[in-house]
């Protein structure tokens, strides 16, 4: 199905909305208390507590409460998450536990359970799911190979999804402006009965952004249709989303200290608009419970890049994926013990095809085939004392062909593996300790074997890697808090050689660190949250154009980053909320040598948002980076003496309203 089929079907939904009557409903405050449900720690709904895995999870109430405007934004307050703004786009790069430059082919984002992470090296396309239309997000980190297969060695992201709210009708309408001529617009829908209901959310924002020739504007949509029977339930999630931007590249040391606003290259942009649609469905047999899911997605790209005089190079692409993913889940009492069985079976299809020139001429047509079986069984003994194994073997083909040269032509098959154990053992009064060993791997994506500005093929070896975790975690009342010790040793790493240019297989590099994270309300009215992350990466042997490199640092990744999260409900009505977000000193990219004396400053950034709620109206106001700190969260080494960086945005300010239909 075509993108604008999909569009069409979220429009059509749209119409059907205004037909009914609205009501607005509000959670009770027993449904806030609930605990949250993970469905990645087993693929089907369950509480978190029962499962060896350290999660964090941000709730509906959470991103109610946030300054943020896009799901990166949120991600970056989690202890082990960095952002980085590799291009200027709402698109900002997410990696888990300190991966670099490739951070976000080594973390897992899945939307509803289905992967949407891309077998290319971009970006997931995160504005294309509206806050408003997110029920909550969980964050499991160092996990998810045994269940969701390649990418997931940092960890996994799993984005849920509002679901209809049954017997009830409700609307509702926002607006907002801020700085650099910044407007957003989005409204939302819930139509539901007993059995059948309808949830839809659009969003479109656009602005001229910070810097010079950055102006961008985003469309979306997402739609929730649902049947619930009483032995199970049909779904239907559709999206579309149209992305325009401007692209105002990185600019030298010297260019930042004249003019930090300043664009590169005036005339680069890159276009992205994508569609997708889900169906699933689930029905349950006795104790036991059958699952599965239909899910397409499709993308196109149009960019321009300046090259070297004369030359400019125009990329064109379009990538399509289909996923099927039965999977079943069976209860039983074997040994007199409660124990768990999850099963499935993981079938996906990629196919891209691109162009570039007129600099360089290539036409690379891709592909990608997987298929794989996958096993987790989980035993709680006696005491609450839970162990979990798991395993999978998937076997993938890739290769790339290009038709405007016929040399290029080339194929891979492997067989790949990946296992996980661990445990949790409850230590009383809320307190509980875990631990866990497995492993993961990664396929190499397109352009890991393919250049489409040189138009020349390398096909890559899969990447392997072993991670460890020791973990201690808590749940006292209102309280969480959670502390962790992890290893990760990689085989194969892919990743830019600096001295050849291209992409290969490293030699082994090691990722190890400390991850520790709190919230409690030490009064009535006030909630606080706290996350520290200390995060080593480093290569273990081989060497870069002769030179070694065993010790060296990996560029990109923090020492040290902090969090810190407060909120006051001062007045019955009236809510104020700060962030506080560390990131310590850095190597720039294109440092894996350690050679440049100089490392990415570090930075500390404030933000604050004041809300007031009366009757149907909600409306907001806030300001960020108060204290207008000027720094950059990307940079690259060009060579003594300096270096080539994205400058990130100055102080800003914005206002909101919102209005419910009941």
């Amino acid at each position: 199905m075509k993108k604008d089929h999909v569009v069409a079907a979220v429009l059509f939904a749209a119409q059907l909305t205004v037909q009914f009557p609205a009501q607005a409903a509000e959670p009770t405050a027993a449904a806030r208390e609930l605990a949250p449900v993970v469905v990645t720690a087993t693929r089907f709904p369950d509480d978190q507590r029962r499962f060896p895995v350290g999660v964090t999870v941000i709730t509906a109430e959470d991103i109610r409460n946030s300054t943020a405007s896009t799901v990166p934004e949120l991600l970056r307050l989690v202890p082990g998450v960095q952002t980085r703004d590799l291009s200027g786009t709402p698109n900002l790069q997410v990696d888990l536990r300190g991966f670099g430059i490739f951070g976000d082919q080594n973390t897992l984002v899945l939307l509803d359970g289905q992967r949407i992470s891309e077998n290319e090296q971009l970006t997931v396309n995160w504005s294309a799911i509206p806050l408003d239309a997110i029920e909550r997000i969980e964050v499991i980190r160092g996990g998810g190979a045994v269940l969701y297969g390649a990418g997931a060695t940092g960890g996994t992201i799993n984005i849920i999804t509002k679901s209809p709210t049954p017997n009830t009708r409700g609307a509702f309408i926002e607006g907002g402006i801020g700085s650099y001529r910044t407007r957003d617009v989005r409204i939302g829908a819930n139509i539901a009965g007993e059995r059948t209901g309808l949830r839809l959310t659009m969003a479109h924002r656009e602005s001229d952004n910070y810097r010079d020739n950055n102006k961008v504007r985003i469309d979306s949509a997402q739609l929730d249709w649902r049947y619930t029977g009483d032995r199970g339930g049909l779904s239907l999630k559709a999206g579309a989303d149209d992305q325009r931007s401007q692209l105002p590249g990185s600019i030298s040391e010297a260019q930042i200290a004249a003019n930090r606003r300043q664009a590169a290259l005036p005339g680069d942009f890159a276009d992205l608009s994508g569609g997708y649609l889900n169906l699933g469905g689930s029905y349950r047999l006795g104790g036991s419970e059958l699952a599965a899911n239909l899910s397409y997605r499709e993308k196109d790209t149009d960019s321009s890049f300046f090259v070297a005089l004369p030359f400019r190079n125009n990329v064109q692409t379009h990538s399509r994926q289909w996923l099927f993913t039965p999977r079943i889940k069976i209860p039983h009492q074997l040994g007199g013990l409660n124990n768990t069985l999850v099963a499935g079976v993981d079938i996906e299809d990629w196919d891209f095809q691109g162009t570039a020139g007129p600099s360089v001429i290539g036409r690379p047509q891709a592909t990608q085939r997987s298929d794989a079986l996958y096993l987790q069984h989980t035993t709680v003994f006696g005491g609450g004392t839970s162990v979990a194994l798991g395993g999978r073997t998937q076997r993938v083909t890739y290769g790339v062909a290009d038709p405007a040269n016929a040399a290029v032509l080339a194929e891979r098959k492997r067989n790949l593996d990946a296992y996980e154990l661990a445990l949790r053992q409850p230590l009383g009064g809320g307190w509980a300790a875990y631990g866990k060993i497995g492993s993961s791997f990664r396929v190499p994506n397109v352009n890991d074997n393919y250049s489409l500005f040189t138009a020349t093929v390398n096909l890559l070896e899969p990447q392997t890697a072993r991670d460890r975790e020791l973990g201690l975690e808590a749940v006292r009342g209102t309280s969480r808090y959670r502390v962790a010790l992890y290893e990760i040793e990689l085989n194969n790493e892919i990743l830019l050689d600096p001295v050849s240019f291209s992409n290969r297989n490293l030699p082994p590099t090691r990722r190890r660190g400390v991850e520790a994270e709190a919230r409690w309300q030490p009064l009535s009215g006030v909630d606080l949250s706290a996350g520290y992350t200390y995060a080593e990466a480093e290569f273990r042997s081989g060497n870069f154009g002769g030179t070694p490199i065993a010790g060296n640092d990996v560029p990109l990744v923090p020492r040290h980053a902090a969090s810190l999260t407060a909120g006051w409900k001062f007045m019955p009505r009236t809510r104020a909320d700060a962030t506080v977000r560390y990131t310590g000193e850095q190597r720039y990219d294109g440092d894996e040598l350690n050679a440049f004396n100089r490392k990415i400053p570090a930075y500390t950034v404030v933000d604050l948002k004041l809300s007031y709620d009366q009757r149907d109206w909600r409306f907001a106001a806030g300001v960020l980076n108060l204290f207008n700190e000027h720094y950059f969260s990307y940079g690259v080494f060009t060579g003594f003496p300096t270096y080539s960086a994205l400058p990130a945005p100055e102080r800003a300010l914005f206002v909101t309203a919102r209005y419910t239909f009941q």
